[in-house]
């Protein structure tokens, strides 16, 4: 395969044409010198994302998105600004190649030749099925036409325990590129032979098409009955999304996702015509997946299995997607069903009929609780009641609260003597809910999440504030950059905001990259922290070489004076002048205060 040309970020923005890149995404339209479209950001009827050829910038009046060709792929594909350059450049048919850096054709090279091998795997496997009758005869038992078993890549894995394997040798392919690629394995006296074997494969394809991996379903009894790739240079199961290259265009378009537990799912789905149908790889919900999720669409519908396994991870998905402000819907599938099997015995119209009375999450729990405890009798009525004030106080909204409070009514003992009473009483069990929660965290240590919302906001000492803000305006200033970095750790920032940055600057210069704030801040995921960012890159105050040196140490001191604290407390409740802590405490306070006398045991 002949190499690539280098190209360094310059090259790639003035190769990349904005118009191109963004009209994979957002169906554009010429309005005199610019393009208009939907924004993919949010969700929209009228277009207001606009790309302007001659800057080459893109700008939605809608949600206030903005930026560059890069900003654009780093936001629409949900990755780093490394990840958007190599996409763009690959795109372009170059090698990039960050200016100051050598390149490592190792790495480069090992990813390469293990798409390389993958491809010839998934077209071994395409050609397999075509030989052996059985997994021909299942796939046409189950429905699956030829055009959907083309366009899913679908293949046959033969039970030879060496079919790959030598195909592989005859074509000189190395079969440790193989073996990492997780299509062959070695046994315990040293031989290889193939990883999957009498199953029908599925290739996993990354968000630009490429085959990464494959899943294999057996065929036979054989255990597990579905068989994944391990995890490789190129192949991360917290960030691959199945068949998403195929639904993208139409989740883009309808904002919405159907999201699905496995592949004989999302496959029938789409034969059924129902395009925008994805899977998650057979694990929860990551947050890598579902930042990918909120870059195309503002809606999931989730689909699973109607047995209680299903169910339970019907509601975690449904949980952790709502907690990152995306309107989700839970469908209900008929007993013993899943979305293949429905459509296999009922077709297309039964389970579009399950979307379209899917329901939010809420009102999917309570209804789960009033299938579960017999609503006739009384005890099954007070156990429906106790175990939707959880689900409840979960629900921010008042009104919505109120509801689904009304529609709990009728279940109250109260509600036969006094219709009106059962509300008021069922908003109490609520609040003392609620009030409890708070007391729990008050009393208890601080939550990872609450020290998250400390550390966004500004509750910092000025003193803190004004410091970060040196250090981070001196690490990006050309002029202060080098002493900086000599004199300052990320360690020592305080705020994550302020950490965060302050790291992603010093890898993006070690990398040799130019320093382009508007990228950078694009970097931060969230948009609390670019804005905690922002106010600290907004200071006019002069930066000297003293105020560098001032801020670094008053940060630095600022911890070990945290940390003195927090051994003090310790030390408090259990003293003892031989503890590691104790000699900790008089390190720390000789280094704070080194004139002074500290041992006190004398």
């Amino acid at each position: 395969m002949a190499s690539r040309a280098g190209a360094d970020l310059d090259e790639i923005r003035a190769r990349s044409d904005i118009v191109e890149v963004v009209s994979q995404y957002v169906a554009l339209k010429r309005t005199g010198k610019n393009y208009k479209g939907l924004c993919p950001f949010h969700a929209e009827k009228t277009p207001s994302f606009t790309v302007t050829p001659s800057l080459q910038r893109w700008r939605c009046f809608g949600c206030g998105q903005y930026g560059d060709v890069f900003d654009f792929v780093m936001r629409i594909e949900n990755v780093t600004f490394l990840e958007a350059a190599r996409m763009l450049a690959e795109r372009l048919g170059l090698e990039f190649r960050p200016s100051g850096t050598v390149p490592a054709p190792e790495a480069k090279d090992r990813r390469e030749s293990i798409l390389r091998v993958n491809q010839l795997a998934a077209q071994f496997f395409r050609d397999m099925l075509q030989r052996y009758p059985l997994p021909q005869r299942i796939l046409q038992q189950r429905g699956v036409s030829a055009e959907i078993q083309e366009r899913f890549g679908i293949g046959y894995a033969p039970p030879d325990w060496s079919a790959l394997t030598s195909l592989l040798r005859q074509k000189g392919i190395p079969l440790a590129v193989a073996a990492e690629a997780g299509l062959v394995a070695q046994g315990d006296s040293g031989e290889l032979y193939d990883r999957f074997r009498d199953r029908l494969m599925f290739p996993i394809w990354d968000r630009q098409g490429r085959v990464v991996a494959f899943g294999g379903r057996a065929v036979g009894d054989a255990q597990p009955k579905y068989l994944n790739s391990p995890e490789t240079p190129v192949f991360r199961k917290s960030r691959v999304i199945y068949a998403l290259h195929l639904a993208k265009d139409r989740m883009m378009a309808e904002r919405t996702a159907l999201l699905l537990e496995g592949y004989m799912d999302v496959v029938a789905a789409h034969q059924a015509g129902l395009t925008h149908a994805i899977a998650t790889m057979g694990t929860a919900l990551t947050d890598e997946q579902i930042g990918i999720l909120s870059r195309l669409v503002s809606r999931v519908v989730v689909v699973y299995d109607s047995d209680s396994a299903g169910i339970e991870a019907a509601k975690r998905a449904a949980d952790v997607l709502q907690k990152h402000n995306m309107e989700v819907l839970v469908a209900r599938l008929p007993e013993g069903e899943d979305p293949d099997s429905l459509l296999r015995r009922l077709g297309a119209q039964a389970l579009q009929d399950c979307i379209d009375s899917a329901q939010p999450l809420p009102a999917f729990l309570i209804d789960d609780l009033t299938r579960r405890y017999d609503v006739n009798t009384d005890d099954g009525r007070i156990q429906v009641l106790k175990s939707a004030i959880p689900i409840l106080a979960a629900i921010p909204s008042g009104i919505e609260r109120d509801r689904y409070i009304t529609q709990l009514a009728p279940l109250h003992p109260a509600f036969f003597t006094n219709p009106s009473k059962p509300e008021e009483l069922i908003r109490r069990e609520v609040e003392r809910f609620l009030h409890s929660k708070e007391s729990e965290k008050e009393q208890g240590q601080p939550s990872a999440a609450s020290e998250m919302v400390l550390n966004l906001g500004d509750q910092l000492p000025p003193g803190v504030m004004r410091a970060e803000s040196a250090l981070l305006r001196g690490i990006l200033s050309d002029e202060w950059r080098s002493l900086v970095l000599e004199i300052a750790q990320t360690g020592d920032m305080v705020s994550e905001a302020a950490k965060q940055f302050f790291e992603l600057i010093r890898r993006a210069w070690d990398a040799g990259m130019q320093l382009h704030l508007p990228s950078l801040l694009s970097a931060l995921n969230d948009p609390r922290l670019r804005e905690v960012v922002a106010i600290r890159l907004s200071s006019e105050e002069p930066l000297n070489e003293q105020m560098l040196r001032d801020s670094a140490s008053f940060l630095q001191r600022w911890h070990k004076r945290k940390r003195q604290v927090q051994i003090a407390a310790q030390l408090a409740q259990d003293f003892s002048p031989d503890s590691v802590n104790y000699r900790e405490y008089q390190r720390l306070l000789s280094e704070l205060h080194p004139d002074a006398r500290h041992d006190r045991r004398e």
